[in-house]
């Protein structure tokens, strides 16, 4: 179907276009299917051939697109701080406790497996980086393989990072999310996974407007956050907030 029969078709369900060809134009600039979503949320889905809601114009719809990208904007930049935090909270409490190579310390992880992880992550992640603070240190040092923790962090993703986290000891779990005012490891964690898949969210231009998570923040009793359904957005608003402002 054309475009120009998209428009005819949203026309014929009672949406409000007063300039067809710039519709459609629009339609073959952002695509039909990254559009529908939106267009959907006006209509009557109960009724037969479900009708958009009286007077919804074309304008409408795209007020939520636009309003949905300045979202994902926005959400994007304060995911993207805590990210930052996050790494150099799991960069200092490796460092204070086991040194500046913290990867062969026992002390830092659950088990063994969980530490080869780790340093299979980091080796990966460190082997791929381009950075110039990553060719300096393969040029200057031959052992240890892994550059000091502190400069090893510079090259994980939030992913990685919270792989690396997942395999850590509990007490360096619990000193880690106490920096972020949370004395559960466990609700900790589900926060920052929830934070990951947010962010992926963002960084691939999906949906936020009306979209269900299936990664969710476990509630922390002790502030009642969040307050939110656990799979919608303003949870996860909720808990991005609250570990932000804390620190």
């Amino acid at each position: 179907m054309s475009a120009i029969d998209r428009v005819k078709h949203l026309k014929s369900r009672g949406l409000i276009v007063t300039d067809p060809k710039v519709a459609a134009r629009k339609i073959e600039l952002i695509g039909y299917e990254r559009l529908r979503i939106y267009f959907i949320s006006r209509r009557q889905v109960s009724l037969e051939h479900r009708p958009f809601t009286p007077d919804t114009t074309y304008q409408d719809i795209l007020g939520i697109y636009h309003c949905d990208l300045k979202l994902r904007s926005i959400c994007f930049e304060a995911v993207s701080h805590f990210e930052i935090m996050l790494r150099n909270s799991i960069s200092e409490a490796l460092s204070e406790t086991c040194g500046s190579h913290p990867y062969t310390n026992n002390l830092a992880f659950k088990n063994g497996d969980t530490q080869l992880e780790a340093i299979a992550s980091l080796t990966n992640m460190v082997n791929r980086s381009k950075d110039e603070r990553r060719k300096h240190y393969s040029k200057s040092y031959n052992d240890p393989a892994l550059p000091p923790i502190w400069t090893a962090k510079e090259f994980l993703t939030f992913g990685a990072s919270l792989f690396l986290l997942q395999r850590l000891s509990g007490p360096m779990k619990s000193k880690i999310a106490g920096d972020f005012g949370i004395q559960s490891d466990e609700v900790f964690l589900s926060w920052v996974t929830a934070l990951v898949d947010l962010r992926n969210t963002c960084a691939h231009h999906d949906r936020l407007f009306n979209r269900s998570f299936q990664k969710q923040p476990k509630t922390y009793r002790k502030v009642g956050l969040p307050t939110a359904h656990p799979n919608k957005l303003k949870a996860l608003i909720e808990c991005l907030d609250f570990m932000l402002n804390y620190r």
